[in-house]
């Protein structure tokens, strides 16, 4: 994950410069959104790769559908990706221009995923918690994934905190094989 990070952050940072000196963050998003999750997609990822249809040929179907929000940077932005077989790391580039959009106003987005749903009061102490920590606004996604058994997991960009029961359970496995 955190290579598909990398290889997406110089993408992110060149769009997100480009749509502020151009004034257009936000009409970024209205293309940038529904290509990510274009790109997701299972039938769309596999034709991607395929060297017969190839990403040039979905990023030119995708430029001609999305039509009058995108100008000719964006265009060629979608271009270089396909060029450089880069289309699938539109959801990464997506997840990192909108981190930037947030760093701008001065928040953070994080993405927390816990085994349960949290009670509006845990809710409120972590928010409260995490902006004392990162000194800003945050800007917090709930996830919920049962396999967790306890506890949380924090995302922030490529940086992850696990908290989880099954990550703790997972250290103290690794922890004594080592010493086996």
């Amino acid at each position: 994950m955190s290579n598909v990070i990398s290889n997406a952050r110089p993408y992110a940072k060149a769009l997100y410069t480009k749509a502020k000196k151009d004034d257009r963050v936000a009409v970024v998003l209205l293309w940038l959104e529904p290509m990510a999750l274009v790109v997701t997609d299972a039938v769309v990822a596999s034709l991607l790769s395929d060297p017969r249809v190839g990403a040039a040929k979905i990023i030119d179907a995708c430029i001609a559908t999305l039509g009058e929000k995108l100008v000719a940077s964006d265009k060629n932005f979608l271009h270089l990706l396909a060029e450089n077989k880069r289309a699938a790391l539109l959801p990464a580039i997506l997840a990192l221009y909108q981190q930037l959009q947030l760093a701008q106003l001065n928040k953070v987005a994080i993405s927390v995923t816990s085994s349960t749903p949290l009670t509006e009061a845990q809710s409120l102490a972590l928010q409260k918690n995490l902006e004392q920590k990162h000194k800003c606004a945050v800007d917090l996604t709930y996830h919920i994934d049962s396999s967790l058994l306890g506890g949380l997991v924090l995302r922030c960009g490529d940086k992850v905190i696990d908290g989880s029961i099954q990550g703790q359970l997972h250290q103290l496995s690794q922890s004594i094989n080592e010493y086996a």
